[in-house]
C-alpha cells in the first residue's frame, strides 16, 4: 500500500463564472503554495431522545463548510487573481482598488498515491482574507483565508481540463527588495523591524433551511489594518499616535523590474500605539498600528499597483 506524501501534492485553481460550479472543460493554474489546505468542516447535532438503556442513537449531520488558507512567498506575476479576490476589485492599466466584486473559485487538490491519484475540488471558494508579512532579514510572506461552498472527491481531472504551469519568479526577501517606504508622510527617516498588513472581508455563512451548504456568503466591510514596528528615531510618529492623526502608508516590494507592487494605504488612521522602552540589551521601538479608511482622493482604503519597475 503506497502512502502519500505532503511533498507531491499539487494545487490549482480556476475561476468561475457561475457562483459554486465548476466550468466545463476548466483551464486550471497550478498555484504556488508553501503550506495550507482546504477543508471540509461537518456540523452534527446528537440525537437527546431519553432511551432507558441509555445509549446514543444516533449522531445527525447539520452542515458542511468549507474553510483553510493557503501561505505563500510573495513573487511577482504569482497571485494577481487572488490579490483582486482578496480587495474584491478589478485591474484596471495594472491598479487595483477596493471594491465590491464578487469573485469565486474552484480549488482543485491533488494528492499522489504512489501513482494514483486523489482529487478534493472545492467549489465556490472566495477569498475572506489575505496578509502580508515583512520581517527584517527574512522573506516577504502571506496567507490567504478562504471560504467554500463545497467539496468534491474524484479520482480522474474533469474531462477536458488542462492546467497551465506556474511562473518561477524569485521571491521578495524584505532585506534586498523592500524599497520607496514612507509611513505618515514624515520626514523622519524610517527604518522598520517588521510590517504586517492584513485585509478582512468580514465573510460570513448564510444558511438556509432546505439544505446543508451555504448558499453564498454575506460580506462586511473591508476592513484594512496592520502594524509598523519601527526603531524609535524622533517625534513625528509617535505625536501622529497621540493626536489620533493620519497619513499614507506606502512601500514597493518585488525582485525583477515590470514585476513589482506598490501597495498604498492612502489614508491610514493611527491607533493605540506607544514606544517600548525595552531593557538594558533592548533599543526601544515603537508600535504604530493603523487602519486602512476611505480616502477621497483615491476612491479607495488600499490601492496595489502592479507591473512597477
Amino acid at each position: 500500500m503506497a502512502f502519500a506524501n505532503g511533498s507531491e501534492r499539487r494545487t490549482a485553481y480556476v475561476a468561475e463564472t457561475v457562483f459554486g460550479q465548476t466550468p466545463a472543460t476548466p483551464s486550471f493554474k497550478l498555484l504556488r503554495i508553501t503550506g495550507g489546505g482546504l477543508r471540509t468542516n461537518k456540523g452534527t447535532a446528537t440525537i437527546d431522545e431519553i432511551q432507558a438503556d441509555r445509549n446514543v442513537r444516533d449522531e445527525l449531520m447539520t452542515s458542511q463548510d468549507v474553510t483553510g488558507s493557503y501561505d505563500f512567498e510573495l513573487s511577482g506575476d504569482t497571485f494577481d487573481d487572488f490579490i483582486a479576490a482578496a480587495l474584491r476589485g478589478a485591474w484596471a492599466t495594472n491598479v487595483l482598488k477596493n471594491g465590491v466584486l464578487r469573485p469565486s473559485f474552484t480549488i482543485e487538490e491533488t494528492i499522489n498515491f504512489g501513482g494514483t491519484n486523489s482529487f478534493s475540488r472545492f467549489a465556490g471558494v472566495m477569498v475572506n482574507t489575505m496578509s502580508l508579512n515583512l520581517p527584517s532579514r527574512q522573506k516577504v510572506t502571506g496567507s490567504f483565508g478562504l471560504m467554500g461552498v463545497q467539496e468534491t472527491l474524484d479520482s480522474a481531472i474533469v474531462t477536458g481540463a488542462t492546467y497551465a504551469a506556474a511562473n518561477t519568479n524569485q521571491p521578495a526577501t524584505s532585506s534586498a527588495n523592500v524599497g520607496t517606504l514612507t509611513v505618515g508622510g514624515t520626514t523622519t527617516p524610517i527604518r522598520l523591524k517588521s510590517l504586517q498588513l492584513e485585509v478582512n472581508n468580514e465573510m460570513r455563512v448564510r444558511d438556509s433551511v432546505g439544505t446543508l451548504l451555504s448558499a453564498e456568503f454575506g460580506v462586511g466591510r473591508c476592513n484594512v489594518t496592520g502594524t509598523a514596528e519601527m526603531y524609535f528615531e524622533g517625534n513625528d510618529q509617535y505625536a501622529a499616535v497621540l493626536a489620533h492623526g493620519s497619513g499614507a502608508i506606502s512601500f514597493t516590494v518585488g525582485v525583477e523590474a515590470n514585476k513589482k507592487y506598490t501597495i498604498l494605504i492612502p489614508k491610514a488612521r493611527f491607533l493605540d500605539g506607544a514606544p517600548n522602552k525595552g531593557g538594558n540589551t533592548d533599543d526601544v521601538m515603537l508600535s504604530l498600528p493603523f487602519r486602512g479608511i476611505f480616502d477621497s482622493t483615491t476612491n479607495a482604503s488600499i490601492q496595489i499597483t502592479r507591473a512597477v519597475a
